[in-house]
């Protein structure tokens, strides 16, 4: 079979033409794979383990404020000390028309919050963020956990 096709010049020019044709069909298809894909201003965000996730530029903006401005005025509270925060959200978003602009604006719901403070080893701190906490986002108690800071860094 091998050495009738060498000798049968149709059948090799056949096959020439079809690996051209499947070629440039693969060419095509991945190039309108990349000229349609969504400019969205999405960007990559890697975590310390690995894992990715897609986040939009301007809603991770927002939240990194949110959460700087939570911990910024939870600092200010006597005895707290230094404070990090973490904020969690829940996957679905509202939005809501506003009619005068007619614009759009995500709303997103807080699902629960992490804090660790330098003062948190004193119940009445603790007691004291946890309380500041869910009256800011109108979340219930049990979704604020707060933890005493390791002063010492990671072990």
């Amino acid at each position: 079979m091998k050495e009738k096709l060498k000798d049968d010049k149709f059948a090799k020019s056949l096959l020439y033409k079809f690996i051209s044709v499947l070629v440039i069909a693969i060419v095509t298809l991945l190039l309108l794979n990349v000229l349609t894909q969504d400019k969205d201003g999405r960007r990559q965000i890697v975590d310390e383990d690995g894992g990715t996730e897609y986040t939009s530029a301007q809603t991770s903006s927002y939240i990194s404020r949110e959460e700087a401005r939570l911990a910024e005025i939870l600092s200010t509270i006597k005895g707290v000390g230094e404070v990090d925060v973490m904020i969690t959200y829940k996957d679905t978003q509202a939005v809501k028309s506003v009619f005068a602009n007619e614009k759009s604006s995500d709303q997103r719901d807080v699902k629960g919050v992490i804090v660790t403070a330098s003062g948190a080893s004193s119940p009445v701190v603790k007691n004291n963020i946890m309380n500041a906490v869910a009256a800011v986002f109108d979340i219930p108690i049990q979704n604020v956990m707060v933890f005493e800071k390791n002063e010492e860094g990671y072990k």
